[in-house]
């Protein structure tokens, strides 16, 4: 936990060099689990990080973070299912790599893939089944996810609001068929941006230009 204290620390300024960019970010994620039985995106949790970005062209960067976030479903005791609570939280640290397109005036698109660890996971309720316990060795402790989202730019691009979703690829718990849905919101603060308005000005088409020729006439 202290290495990732660090590294989330350290990213930000790491990336000051020419061409890169980066900042810090923190939000909650809102989240369910295919596979569990239980629906809905109920389980919020929390979301933060760093992130540092290359610009190779005017409008397009790679972006790589680090974040710690939590993930599970969650289902609250009704009528409807016998009043019974169950909770599934999973603690992660995430690398996401991102292709970012910024076509679109203050806002831009991402896509990409991300790989995650799993560092912690319990889950409690009132069904016997479901008492409180340490379940690590029942999932895997890698997870693949692909993910796609849109920002939009505050303060000259130095705030930045975030959606994100996320899908993970292969099954997160051993034995079974159970698939993580995360929907991210996040505010950013960027310690430096890349992004330069006036050469995405200058790749815009120009109009048309208007000839006016002197012939040397007098009407």
């Amino acid at each position: 936990m202290r290495l990732l204290i660090f590294i989330l620390s350290a990213l930000p300024f790491l990336s000051l060099g020419q061409g890169f960019g980066g900042g810090l970010y923190g939000g909650i994620s809102t989240t369910q689990v295919s596979g569990d039985g239980i629906g809905g995106f109920n389980k919020v949790g929390g979301w933060g990080g760093a992130f540092t970005d290359y610009r190779f062209t005017p409008r397009s960067t790679l972006q790589f973070e680090i974040s710690f976030i939590q993930k599970g479903s969650r289902q609250a005791g009704t009528e409807k299912n016998n009043n019974i609570f169950i909770l599934y939280n999973h603690n992660m640290l995430e690398i996401p790599v991102l292709y970012r397109w910024y076509g679109i005036k203050n806002m831009c698109i991402e896509i990409g893939m991300q790989a995650g660890i799993l560092l912690s996971s319990f889950q409690t309720g009132t069904d016997p089944q479901f008492v409180e316990a340490k379940n690590s060795l029942a999932y895997h402790r890698a997870e693949w996810s692909g993910a796609g989202g849109i920002s939009y730019f505050f303060w000259k691009g130095k705030i930045e609001a975030n959606v994100r979703y996320s899908n993970s690829i292969l099954t997160m718990k051993k034995g079974d068929w159970w698939i993580n849905h995360v929907f991210g919101f996040s505010v950013r603060y960027w310690f430096k941006t890349t992004l330069d308005r006036d050469k995405i000005e200058a790749t815009k088409k120009k109009g048309p230009i208007d000839l006016k020729i002197d012939t040397g006439s007098e009407d």
